[in-house]
């Protein structure tokens, strides 16, 4: 099976709103400004175009228990940004003149860990099974860690969620998450 059901589909995009919504609080909390993450909408791609976008920085997730795999989170790199300013204590306004050094990132990296760790229990109260995840990598244009997975960009099905992302009246935008087929499988197959 190398094709998603629309219904599979829609089973993980609610997963997804379940998991990302207990994120939106995680994130409110450690930015202390008000954060909300919209019902999202769910496509099924053969490949997703926003993994070589200039303005996105791509965080790889891997899972380490209860899931075998990754998935991708994809943000806009002035976001990420303004979440890097807020969590070293900024007001994430005055961004201009911020850049892509290690601290900026490393701030990005925490911002992302706390989520996606939030994201992982979710999960696992979703599933009812343990799922964890190892410290999410980050590339970005200056900066590669990672290599996209295979399953994202040959050409098999991966799931699409966009949600829309606002941080007080600093960021109204959409945050997106891929999962390749191969998890969607384990989801699903855990999810009956």
């Amino acid at each position: 099976m190398n094709s998603i059901s629309r219904e599979n589909a829609d089973i993980i995009g609610e997963i997804a709103n379940i998991c990302t919504g207990n994120a939106a609080t995680t994130l409110s909390l450690i930015l202390g400004k008000p954060t909300n993450i919209t019902t999202p909408t769910v496509e099924v791609l053969a490949k997703e175009e926003a993994l070589s976008n200039e303005d996105r920085i791509l965080v790889k997730v891997p899972y380490t228990k209860g899931l075998d795999g990754t998935n991708l989170l994809i943000i806009r790199l002035h976001d990420a940004l303004v979440i890097a300013n807020l969590m070293m204590g900024g007001d994430g306004v005055n961004i201009s003149n911020t850049t892509l050094d290690d601290i900026t990132l490393s701030a990005i990296s925490e911002a992302m860990n706390q989520m996606c760790g939030t994201i992982a229990t979710s999960m696992s109260s979703l599933l009812d099974a343990p799922t964890d995840i190892g410290f999410p990598l980050i590339n970005s244009k200056d900066m590669k860690t990672f290599e996209i997975p295979d399953e994202l960009c040959n050409g098999t099905d991966i799931v699409k969620v966009t949600f829309r992302l606002t941080v007080g009246d600093l960021i109204d935008s959409d945050l997106l998450q891929l999962y390749p087929i191969s998890i969607v499988k384990q989801i699903i197959k855990q999810e009956v």
